[in-house]
């Protein structure tokens, strides 16, 4: 009896230290419904964004490249999408190559895109404030004195409304690019000076390299990649001052990526807690990887990258992530099947609990899925994507539905972190991860 009760002891005991070590995860099943298609062939099948209106109903966005050449719109009307609809007129020729981007807050909606109207590529928005019943005229974004070539815009929206568009510019012979930041107090009547917010980064921003923003409260973040001699890192810049000036700017990468061409994935974050979660593509270490890192928002100081989903050989782009507190939603794309398909990871239950990766596309159809997009609110995922089988965008809607809870160890999944052995640039730590979660 004596021996069973220090058995029975000991075994309470290492359950103590189980529990301390581990989290409580929600048990909740992934459940996706029918794949919706939004728009095909002549229709238009350009590089789909989605986003969520005040009723918690998704809007999609995206180009036809076919002639007449345009943006147009699909919504949810509460039964079913609309068919599409253009949201630019005709003799505004967006570009096949850049865009468009769309933000939205309430029924408030913004869109920038490029286009080479009247001469230059310049980067011009659209915006709405009835949920895109109504769209207004073309407003350009970008300068137009002295002739400039603007393009590789993006977009997004401050705490009053009001737009905040990041944008590459360039000299007429694509030369001196840099990061532009502009802001606006208006809507979007009009926008206040450009603010170069690449300018105290060590060298030039990567000339084919598109930047993205985060926004919280007076701070705006642009994620960008400097090119030092074809060194294409990853950075980020803060601003403390709603875009007045970045004077802070930091290098987020262990391993120099060494590229003569051009990394056409964009890095994209979200505010988590304390940090900002960036997902981003590197090939610094010979396999094409999307890759999650955390900076705190303070300092811009980066305390780890890791992998999501690696996989040798395998190339991964094009990665989205979306967050609500510590639930969080990662897409991409890569061809561990040969041909390229989207996948997407996700935690109920902060950065360490990231699943695997997901195949989310339509099974029915064959060949490849790119240019994966999502939006997570409410409780449900939503997704869109270019299926290349019929020359479609494709929408599926994910949520969960409820099970047991469970306990599950920080450590049961193995982990590929991008240590430096020989310690360059290396901040990363074990214990950094784990209390990051």
């Amino acid at each position: 009896m004596i021996m069973f009760l220090k058995y029975f002891s000991n075994i309470k005991y290492y359950l103590l230290i189980i529990v301390f070590f581990s989290i409580e995860l929600s048990a909740q099943q992934l459940v996706f419904d029918n794949h919706i298609t939004l728009s095909s062939g002549t229709e238009g099948f350009g590089r789909p964004r989605v986003a969520l209106l005040s009723n918690n109903s998704p809007i999609v966005v995206f180009r036809k490249n076919s002639t007449p050449k345009t943006l147009r719109m699909v919504k949810w009307n509460g039964s079913s999408f609309t068919n599409p609809i253009d949201i630019i007129s005709q003799n505004i020729v967006p570009s096949s190559q850049d865009g468009p981007e769309i933000a939205t807050k309430g029924d408030t909606i913004y869109i920038v895109f490029t286009s080479n109207f009247p001469v230059h590529p310049s980067i011009f928005m659209v915006k709405s404030f009835d949920g895109g019943i109504s769209f207004s005229d073309t407003i350009r974004v970008s300068e137009n004195q002295p002739p400039q070539i603007c393009r590789m815009s993006n977009i997004s929206i401050d705490n009053s409304g009001n737009p905040i568009v990041s944008y590459m510019k360039y000299n007429l012979n694509f030369s001196d690019p840099k990061q532009m930041v502009r802001t606006s107090n208006d809507y979007g009547i009009t926008f206040n000076n450009a603010v170069n917010a690449s300018i105290n980064a060590s060298a030039e921003p990567c000339e084919c390299c598109k930047s993205s923003l985060v926004v919280e409260d007076t701070n705006i973040f642009l994620l960008f990649r400097k090119n030092d001699n074809n060194i294409r890192n990853s950075h980020v810049a803060k601003s403390d001052n709603n875009g007045a000036t970045f004077d802070l700017v930091n290098e987020i990468d262990d391993y120099d990526w060494v590229l003569n061409s051009c990394p056409t994935s964009v890095s994209k974050g979200v505010v988590f807690e304390d940090s900002l979660l960036i997902v981003k593509k590197s090939g610094a270490t010979g396999n094409n990887e999307v890759v999650l890192t955390s900076v705190a928002k303070s300092n811009l100081e980066y305390s780890y990258n890791r992998n999501i989903d690696f996989i040798p050989n395998v190339i991964q782009r094009n990665p989205e992530i979306s967050n609500n507190k510590d639930s969080i939603f990662i897409v991409w794309e890569d061809n561990r099947h040969a041909f390229y398909d989207c996948y997407l990871s996700y935690s109920l239950n902060g950065v360490a609990n990231l699943s695997n990766g997901i195949r989310f596309t339509d099974s029915l159809t064959f060949g490849s899925k790119y240019l994966p997009h999502l939006v997570f609110n409410n409780g449900n995922v939503h997704l869109v994507y270019v299926d290349d089988f019929d020359n479609s965008i494709k929408y599926v809607r994910a949520y969960f539905s409820n099970t047991t809870s469970i306990f599950e160890l920080v450590e049961s999944k193995n982990r590929k972190l991008n240590f430096d052995i020989l310690g360059r640039k290396n901040i990363n730590s074990k214990l950094n991860y784990l209390i990051k979660k």
